[in-house]
C-alpha cells in the first residue's frame, strides 16, 4: 500500500493539470450571474449646477450575468464590480429609468454582459434648494417656582444652520430647535444637543432628503434666581431740611430682579436714587424720571427701565438775610499770599422750621471761603455756612463769592 501512494497522488496532480487545461484552454467561455452590484452616479455635480438633486436611488443594485473566462469570472464578485449612472443628460426634476454601464476592477478584460438581469436603474430628482435657518431654543416641562432662564445670557456654539436639499422639503423648516425640559433644572444648563428641523408651529418635520451643516450644538443657558425688591430713595439732609419735612414717591414700588442666589441672598430692596434735599426747592419740589441702574451680576425683569422720583418739602419757612463783606471768612489762605474778597455784600436764604427761623438774623451765620492750593490771582469760589445757634435750620442754595489772591508786600 505504501508503494502505491506516490502513484495516486500523482495520477491526482495530473488530473488536476488536465481540468484546468480544459477549463482556461479548451473551454475558457462560461456564464456567471452577479447580485448586489452597487450603483454609481457619475456627474452628480452637473445635477447641482441645474439646482436639481437625487432623491432616491443612491442606494439602489443591479443583477447581471457575466459571460468570459472562468479564471476571470471566479475573481469577480459585488465588491469589485460596479453600475455606474451617467445624469449629465437629466434637466429637470422628475422619475427617470436609466441604463447603466458594468465597470470591473482593473487587470479584467475578457468579460462582458450577457443579461441585465435588472434592466434600469430608478431614480427620482427634485428642485434643489438650501438656506439658513436660526437655531431656537424650545421648552417643555414647568421650572420651579421664583427661577427664570435666562435666553439673553445663552451662548450656543452655532446661532444658525443651513439646510439643503429638495426644495418641497427645505421649505417645510422654519428654525433647527433645541428641545429644553425644564423638569428639576435648577442651575446653568451646559452640555451638546442634538436639534431637530421644526416648522413655523413649533412642530418637527419630515425632511429625509435634507442635509445640515452643523451636528451638535454646544449650549450654556444661565438658570437665574428672580426676586421682587423695593425701590427706594436715599434722601440726605440739607438746607434746612430733613427726611421728617420730605414727602418722597417711587413710580414703580418694586420691580423683579434676577441673579444667582448668592447675588440676591441679602437684597430686599434697591435706591434708585439719592438725593440732597438742600436742592429740593420748597414749592416745586423735586421730579425726575431715573433710569434704574443694576450692578452687572443683577437684571432687571420687570416691564421698565426707568422710575419715576419725586420729592415735597412741607412744614418749612425761609428768609433772606443780607451778610456783608466783613462776614465772609478766608481759609487757608497760601503762605505769603494775601486774600481780598470782592463779593461787597450778598443775599442768603434761610430755611427751615418757622420758630428757628424768624429768631435767626444775619449776625448769626458765618460764611467761609476755602483758598486751598491757590496760587495768585482772581477766582470765582463757593461759599460753606455755619449758623450759630441753629438746631435744623440751615442755608438754602448754592452761593459763591470773587477773592483775589496777590503776594504780600514784603517792603519796609
Amino acid at each position: 500500500m505504501k508503494n502505491k501512494l506516490p502513484a495516486i497522488l500523482l495520477s491526482l496532480v495530473v488530473a488536476l493539470g488536465l481540468w484546468l487545461y480544459v477549463v482556461s484552454t479548451v473551454s475558457p467561455e462560461s456564464e456567471q450571474t452577479y447580485t448586489g452590484i452597487p450603483v454609481i452616479f457619475e456627474n452628480e455635480s452637473s445635477l447641482l449646477d441645474r439646482n436639481l438633486i437625487v432623491i432616491s436611488g443612491q442606494d439602489a443594485t443591479v443583477s447581471v450575468e457575466l459571460n468570459g473566462n472562468r479564471i476571470d469570472l471566479d475573481q469577480l464578485n459585488a465588491s469589485n464590480l460596479s453600475a455606474t449612472v451617467d445624469l449629465s443628460s437629466i434637466t429637470e426634476p422628475g422619475h427617470y429609468e436609466r441604463e447603466y454601464r458594468v465597470s470591473y476592477p482593473s487587470g479584467v478584460t475578457s468579460v462582458s454582459v450577457v443579461r441585465r438581469i435588472t434592466a434600469t436603474v430608478s431614480l427620482d430628482v427634485a428642485e434643489y434648494a438650501a438656506k439658513e435657518v436660526p437655531v431656537r431654543l424650545v421648552y417643555s416641562g414647568g421650572l420651579q417656582e421664583n427661577l427664570i432662564l435666562d435666553e439673553d445670557k445663552a451662548t450656543m456654539s452655532a446661532e444658525t444652520v443651513t439646510v439643503s436639499g429638495p426644495r418641497d422639503e427645505v421649505d417645510q423648516i422654519s428654525f433647527a430647535g433645541l428641545e429644553i425640559d425644564c423638569t428639576g433644572l435648577n442651575a446653568t444648563l451646559t452640555g451638546d444637543f442634538v436639534y431637530t428641523l421644526m416648522n413655523e408651529s413649533s412642530q418637527p418635520v419630515d425632511v429625509p432628503h435634507v442635509q445640515t451643516d452643523v451636528g451638535e450644538i454646544h449650549l450654556v443657558l444661565p438658570v437665574e434666581h428672580i426676586k421682587e425688591v423695593e425701590l427706594k430713595v436715599e434722601l440726605v439732609a440739607g438746607g434746612g431740611a430733613t427726611a421728617g419735612d420730605a414727602r418722597c414717591s417711587v413710580e414703580p414700588k418694586t420691580i423683579i430682579i434676577s441673579g444667582s442666589k448668592e447675588a440676591l441672598a441679602d437684597i430686599d430692596s434697591w435706591t434708585v436714587a439719592t438725593v440732597n434735599l438742600g436742592d429740593v426747592d420748597l414749592n416745586e419740589g423735586y421730579a425726575k424720571n431715573l433710569e434704574i441702574k443694576l450692578p452687572d451680576n443683577l437684571t432687571n425683569r420687570s416691564n421698565s427701565a426707568t422710575v419715576q422720583v419725586q420729592v415735597t418739602l412741607s412744614g418749612l419757612t425761609t428768609k433772606t438775610v443780607t451778610l456783608t463783606k466783613d462776614q465772609i471768612q478766608v481759609e487757608n489762605a497760601p503762605k505769603g499770599m494775601d486774600a481780598n474778597v470782592f463779593t461787597q455784600t450778598l443775599d442768603v436764604i434761610i430755611r427751615g422750621p418757622a420758630a428757628e427761623v424768624s429768631a435767626l438774623t444775619a449776625q448769626s451765620i458765618r460764611a467761609t471761603v476755602d483758598l486751598s492750593d491757590m496760587e495768585a490771582g482772581t477766582y470765582t469760589k463757593p461759599l460753606s455756612f455755619t449758623i450759630d445757634g441753629a438746631g435744623r435750620a440751615g442755608v438754602y442754595g448754592k452761593y459763591s463769592v470773587t477773592v483775589g489772591l496777590s503776594p504780600q508786600d514784603t517792603e519796609g
